[in-house]
């Protein structure tokens, strides 16, 4: 394995766990706004700044394992129609990389319709909405088994 390769996969492993935990965090945040009537805090925009900031890490990592440092990607798109006859090459050419951008897009739109709300409890609402089904997009296309991948949930 080359070194960039190494890195990049590396990194993409590991700040998966921070847009797993800020989600999650995101999540009960407006879930508790929402029961408890309380108004959309500082804690929560920095958290949905350090969700939204760390898909972009990923999106951008992600891209440089797609297209330039990962050896999966480059069989696969050397010959994408023997790749789609194949779950683990199409999960990853496609499956995986199409979901997660959409995953992120989903995310973005929540977050700038956040920051356009007046109304805290609307605010609660969108984040819960939005963030919920990211996150749940982005469940699915961790490489933990569920679509028939599996990778080593933390690497060295």
């Amino acid at each position: 394995m080359n070194t960039l390769y190494t890195i990049t996969l590396v990194l993409h492993s590991w700040n998966r766990w921070i847009i797993m935990v800020a989600g999650i965090l995101l999540i009960a945040s407006a879930i508790k706004g929402l029961t408890g009537k309380s108004g959309y805090s500082l804690s929560q925009r920095r958290l949905s700044l350090i969700f939204i900031s760390s898909l972009h890490i990923q999106l951008l990592v992600g891209l440089l394992m797609y297209f330039y440092f990962s050896p999966i990607t480059a069989e696969a798109l050397s010959n994408f129609g023997a790749a789609m006859k194949s779950p683990v090459l199409r999960f990853w050419s496609v499956e995986h990389a199409f979901v997660n951008i959409l995953a992120i897009g989903l995310a973005q739109t929540g977050s700038i319709i956040v920051k356009r709300k007046d109304d805290d409890n609307a605010k609660h609402k969108s984040t819960l909405i939005w963030t919920g089904v990211a996150m749940l997009l982005i469940l699915v296309m961790i490489p933990m088994g569920i679509m028939g991948v599996e990778r080593p949930w933390f690497r060295f």
